[in-house]
């Protein structure tokens, strides 16, 4: 399970708009829950999801990526879509260090 931590505090529509313009037309995002319960949801195709969870305590957020799918294609998600989106989310929230 792919975790990336931000220093800063991300909204559940901040986090689904930075994967959509990083990910690309390709995959469907959605919010669901809300509160402590906040969840996005990025469809590839039939088989190839994953769930992202949001967990923010003060001005860090954690996000935690979960391939989606049965037993079989849930392992398969957890190496492909899962990493996929959990460096979108790493790119989308994190500066590069001034050169």
């Amino acid at each position: 399970m792919p975790t990336v931590t931000v220093d800063r505090s991300v909204t559940l529509q901040e986090a689904a708009t930075a994967l959509e313009d990083k990910l690309g037309s390709r995959y469907e995002v959605s919010t669901h829950g809300s509160g402590d319960k906040e969840a996005l949801k990025v469809k590839q195709s039939a088989a190839s999801t994953a769930t992202v969870h949001l967990d923010r305590d003060g001005d860090t957020t954690t996000f935690r990526v979960h391939g989606g799918g049965l037993v079989v294609s849930r392992m398969v998600n957890e190496l492909g879509i899962a990493k996929k989106v959990a460096a979108a989310i790493l790119e989308a929230f994190t500066t590069a260090p001034a050169s």
